[in-house]
């Protein structure tokens, strides 16, 4: 553990801070920040009115509360990477983000698209972030499914989502980590209790749990 600026802060937060670095710099000295939010349904917030961005940027604004932050939700029911690797230039290269949260995976698994081409698919997306508008990138697992079959593939996708942060050097954020994490404190926290009912969906409590991980990058 090191001092810093805002009390006692982890090894791990000081690793995870350097992914976003030029946004966080930006926040601070409250210049004006586009995020944007790719993915399918669960960057969308399917069935809830807060998603993980309505809490995403309701802890920045009491962190960096004289900031500008535009969040912009690109999240789309049904969608796969696929879509995502066509329709990147209007739904994120066009708005020019400072950082761009990339959210897909459940929908590979269950429209059968396979592990490499899911991972070519982050790829693509990652490189042409990187290279046209220079965005800060974090890569974002998803929730645990609370069939067991299912559970046991997606965890596979969720690799591939970390293995591709790490050879691209961006970030990584853990949801289906701090979910579990969750859990297993107790404290009346079950996965039953995160899920919309009969849906493989957050509710807002895992929503929140969600937009607190990110938050660890910032």
């Amino acid at each position: 553990m090191v001092n810093g600026s805002d009390g006692v802060v982890g090894l791990t937060e000081i690793k995870l801070n350097r992914f976003t670095e030029k946004t966080c710099s930006k926040l601070q000295r409250n210049e004006k920040v586009t995020l944007v939010a790719f993915g399918d349904s669960i960057t969308f917030g399917f069935a809830v009115s807060k998603g993980f961005t309505h809490f995403w940027m309701e802890i920045l604004k009491e962190k960096y509360p004289l900031a500008k932050i535009r969040m912009i939700n690109e999240g789309i029911c049904g969608d796969t990477s696929l879509n995502g690797v066509s329709r990147l230039e209007w739904s994120v290269i066009s708005n020019e983000p400072d950082l761009v949260t990339i959210n897909f995976g459940i929908n590979d698994m269950y429209m059968g698209l396979g592990l490499s081409q899911f991972k070519g698919n982050l790829i693509e997306m990652v490189d042409r972030i990187l290279d046209e508008v220079e965005s800060e990138v974090l890569l974002l697992s998803s929730e645990p499914l609370l069939t067991p079959s299912f559970d046991e593939r997606i965890l596979d996708y969720y690799t591939v989502l970390e293995q591709v942060a790490e050879e691209m050097d961006v970030g990584f954020v853990d949801v289906y980590g701090s979910w579990m994490r969750a859990v297993e404190k107790g404290e009346g926290v079950t996965l039953e209790s995160l899920i919309l009912p009969g849906l493989d969906h957050p509710n807002e409590a895992g929503y929140r749990i969600m937009a607190k991980e990110l938050m660890r990058f910032f």
